[in-house]
């Protein structure tokens, strides 16, 4: 029988897109909307969730994934800003792919924050470094990127 962790399980954000989201494991991970898949490694969870037990490392790595569904509008606005398209250089094409991804890294954790509050702060007791130092690099990348991106 399959484990209910390893189904696909359906989620809807806030503002009505539906998807399904699958942590099968802390290897691979797939977030579906519609008929696109995107299956990928979690890098992102396997740095934050290093020395988690083995079941948080799994639920918050599914709270990250539908995290990335409830901040969408914030990473599309973002990548809107930055409009990588009127770029004629490869540098700042790269520099807004970069900071578009930090930035939504650290807006699908923020979410996953929020939305767990105690119980977030209760799984990382004793380990508090990782998310400062995720939320830290994660700020500096969009932050430089946008930047330089946003150079003429």
């Amino acid at each position: 029988m399959q484990d209910q962790r390893d189904a696909l399980r359906p989620v809807r954000a806030w503002y009505g897109l539906r998807g399904e989201i699958q942590v099968e494991n802390e290897l691979w991970h797939l977030v579906r909307v519609g008929r696109v898949s995107l299956p990928h490694p979690p890098l992102i969870n396997l740095f934050l969730r290093a020395g988690l037990p083995h079941s948080e490392r799994l639920r918050l790595s599914f709270e990250h994934e539908y995290g990335h569904l409830q901040t969408l509008p914030v990473a599309v606005l973002h990548l809107m800003l930055l409009r990588p398209l009127r770029r004629k250089s490869l540098t700042a094409w790269m520099a807004a792919l970069l900071a578009h991804q930090a930035l939504w890294e650290l807006a699908a954790e923020s979410w996953v924050m929020t939305h767990e509050g105690e119980s977030y702060r209760r799984a990382y007791q004793g380990i508090r470094k990782r998310p400062l130092l995720f939320a830290i690099g994660m700020l500096t990348l969009a932050a430089v990127g946008s930047w330089r991106a946003l150079q003429r």
